[in-house]
């Protein structure tokens, strides 16, 4: 018998014919033979790529009623222009591709052939790889003097780690039970906004918002524009004055050569008065004679009575203006011996009013000296004013700017003020009954990463219940943060207004057993 030596075959994977369809691009072919290892195959060629390149390739095997599409990248090795074949050698196939290919090879080859979902559960279902060569190094075969260094690394290891976690345990218990956290807390300070001393112009400002300032010092620089035009109206209301002033005079000056024409005539009114009076008084006797004659012929008869009636009428009659005429007289008199404020009587009214005109007089001049005066202090009033600082504070806010106009009363800087500030703590009714007046708190500052102390100063529960609009109070939600407690640092420089702070308060208990401890406690 000849024996008959062959090559051996340098495949790697089993080679199998079964039907397989490839897709490369928007070509598909059909496999000649494939493998774990790559596929051939052929057919018409639109394009034939070149040795060496790289495709990625759409395999799609169909098994009992089933398509399965793998996905691979492929490159090609073999070349055969004359029989259209191509050559190509899997580079990059995925491992659930490659489980799945080797079982379907390794049941070809056998000829067993199982349902094709179990096939997929099991590839798809992830097992612990299971070492099958012998420990190299055995237990038994290890010197007998050396440490288990892994198990003192790892024993060491679990011990860190377990005081670790229950270092944080207790102290997450002991903060729970011992310690009130509250986020809602925040640096404050008192606030006062500067108003304008008077209308005017703003001519300077000599800080801006954000600095610091000390009392007394310079904040703005105001010009008085009212100043101007209050001394423009006094000095016209002053002219004014002086022009009626002046025409006053003249008339008073007037009037009293018209009172020396009216004295004059008042001297003849009762000359002539005089004259006349003399006149009824002889009228009056002839009168009464008249009268005594009609009376004695009555009396014999010789005339009727109605011309004693008659007589008699005359008589009263004379006598009538007889006693006008003398009250008329003195009339006149009295207002001869009246000197200036003489008047004359027109018959239906007085002429003359000197009395009533320098009493103007009098009052003009009274006023001509006030308006002088307000000129005078307005002239030497300065006309810029400046704005200082009432404490030491944070300048927070500028309502102004250079050359602004403003009014009196306006608003014009916002200042806060320094070395006053305290912490304002916002809890809800049930935290708020777990804090104490006087008792310390521990203040952590997040912006500027550090601790404080802080002894808390003021506890208002009723705080938020107040309305602003009506300033009464009303109910709040127990789980709202209607309560307000102010701290303040034992001697920590506090940060600036509006910085935000976490605030640990000293836990006091408020439920049955706490508060039956402390009476137990404190009784004995």
């Amino acid at each position: 018998m000849e024996i008959i030596h062959e090559r051996p075959s340098q495949r790697l994977h089993y080679r199998v014919t079964a039907p397989m369809r490839v897709a490369m691009g928007e070509q598909s072919f059909d496999a000649v033979d494939w493998g774990l290892g790559g596929c051939r195959i052929s057919g018409v060629f639109r394009d034939l790529p070149e040795v060496g390149a790289c495709q990625k390739l759409l395999c799609t095997l169909p098994f009992q009623g089933f398509n399965i599409t793998l996905q691979a990248e492929a490159e090609v090795v073999r070349l055969d222009v004359e029989k259209g074949e191509v050559a190509f050698s899997f580079v990059q196939l995925g491992e659930r591709e490659t489980a799945l290919m080797q079982h379907f090879v390794e049941d070809l080859v056998r000829g067993k052939m199982t349902d094709v979902a179990d096939t997929i559960v099991r590839i798809d279902t992830p097992v612990t790889p299971v070492p099958t060569k012998p420990d190299p190094n055995p237990t038994e075969a290890m010197p007998v003097r050396r440490w288990p260094i892994k198990q003192i690394v790892m024993t060491l290891f679990y011990l860190l780690l377990g005081a670790a976690v229950f270092g944080y345990v207790g102290v997450y218990v002991f903060a729970t039970l011992f310690r009130l956290e509250v986020e809602t807390a925040v640096v404050s300070a008192e606030r006062s906004t500067l108003t304008a001393p008077f209308a005017g112009r703003v001519s300077k400002l000599t800080q801006r918002a954000g600095g610091l300032v000390t009392a007394g010092s310079l904040l703005a620089i105001m010009e008085n524009t009212d100043r101007e035009d209050a001394l423009r109206r006094a000095r016209a209301e002053l002219a004014s004055t002086r022009a009626e002033l002046a025409e006053r005079q003249t008339l008073v000056e007037e009037e009293k050569r018209r009172a020396e024409g009216y004295a004059l005539v008042a001297k003849n009114n009762v000359r002539q008065a005089e004259s006349q009076l003399e006149g009824l008084e002889l009228a009056k006797e002839n009168a009464r004679l008249k009268l005594e004659r009609v009376r004695v012929l009555a009396d014999k008869g010789l005339i009727l009575a109605d011309e004693v009636e008659t007589a008699e009428l005359s008589l009263k009659s004379v006598v009538s203006d007889l006693a006008r005429k003398q009250i008329h007289i003195q009339e006149l008199k009295q207002l001869i011996d009246g000197g200036d404020s003489i008047r004359l009587f027109t018959g239906n009214a007085f002429a003359g009013r000197l009395a009533e005109m320098e009493a103007r007089v009098a009052r003009l001049k009274t006023e001509q000296d006030h308006q002088q005066q307000l000129v005078e202090e307005l002239a030497a009033k300065e006309t810029e004013q400046s704005v200082h600082a009432p404490t030491d504070g944070r300048l927070v806010s500028l309502q102004i700017t250079e050359g602004n106009a403003i009014k009196q009363g306006a608003p014009m800087l916002v200042l806060e003020e320094t070395g006053a500030e305290e912490i304002k703590a916002f809890l809800t009714q049930e935290e708020v009954l777990q804090v104490r007046r006087g008792s310390m708190a521990s203040l952590f500052v997040p912006t500027e990463n550090r601790w404080m102390s802080a002894e808390v100063t003021e506890i208002d529960r009723t705080a938020g219940f107040v309305d602003e609009v009506t300033e009464t109070h009303r109910f709040r939600s127990p789980d709202g943060r209607s309560a307000l407690v102010k701290l303040r640092p034992v001697a920590e420089e506090m940060p600036s207004s509006g910085t935000p702070v976490t605030v640990y308060f000293e836990r006091h208990r408020n439920n049955l057993v706490f508060r039956t401890l402390q009476q137990l406690t404190g009784g004995v």
